[in-house]
């Protein structure tokens, strides 16, 4: 198990479909709760004092390397990025499970 954390946690060195298509699906669901939240620092911030009383939830470089499919996210901040997405966790890791595989979601 623990060298299954460590594969899912590290930064991939290799370009990998599956993660690209995960940062999109996870890139575009940010930018679809509004204006506000078109950057990934504004995106931080704003959840950040909305959702988890001003203390730190993700940093961007690792927002950015999820989304752009460097990482895979683990499960503590995809709960995290749930909240701030306003996504039910269990429904957002379906999708990314589904997005990771490239099947078509519900």
């Amino acid at each position: 198990i623990v060298h299954i954390v460590r594969i899912i946690m590290s930064e991939r060195k290799q370009y990998d479909d599956g993660l690209v298509r995960v940062g999109l699906l996870l890139a575009n669901k940010r930018k679809s709760l509004g204006e506000p939240y078109q950057t990934r620092e504004a995106f931080i911030d704003l959840r950040s004092v909305e959702l988890f009383d001003g203390e730190p939830w993700i940093s961007i470089r690792h927002l950015a390397n999820i989304e752009s499919g460097k990482n895979w996210i683990s499960i503590e901040k995809l709960f995290a990025l749930a909240i701030a997405l306003e996504e039910d966790p269990v429904d957002l890791f379906e999708e990314i499970m589904l997005a990771y595989q490239n099947r078509p979601g519900r």
